[in-house]
């Protein structure tokens, strides 16, 4: 664990908090912040107020079970990421998929 000092009297306190408009972002590495408490309010706002699964961290694909089926995973899902390029449409398993079928025929 690492300690960071904070001088409390020179009133310069770190930002900590990502800007509204990066909140619910597709992407973690997007945030200007990157620490544990924005990626899981991030995770949280995308999954408890969008219903949102899936969320990108850079090449990995982050994944909260929301213990139900969803109909997320259908040949219409299927064939809507099919060709996508990674990032072009909302996370999904599929759009991995599709990454790594492209670099394989590479």
């Amino acid at each position: 664990i690492r300690e960071y000092p904070i001088d409390v009297q020179s009133n310069q306190l770190p930002f900590l908090r990502n800007p509204d408009i990066l909140v619910g972002e597709n992407d973690l590495t997007a945030l200007s912040y990157l620490h544990e408490p924005a990626v899981l309010h991030n995770l949280k706002v995308r999954f408890l107020e969008s219903n949102h699964i899936y969320t990108y961290c850079g090449i990995v694909l982050v994944a909260i079970n929301p213990y139900e089926q969803l109909p997320i995973y259908g040949q219409d899902v299927i064939y809507a990421y099919s060709g996508q390029n990674m990032g072009d449409m909302d996370p999904h398993i599929f759009a991995v998929a599709e990454e790594a079928y492209k670099q394989m025929a590479r």
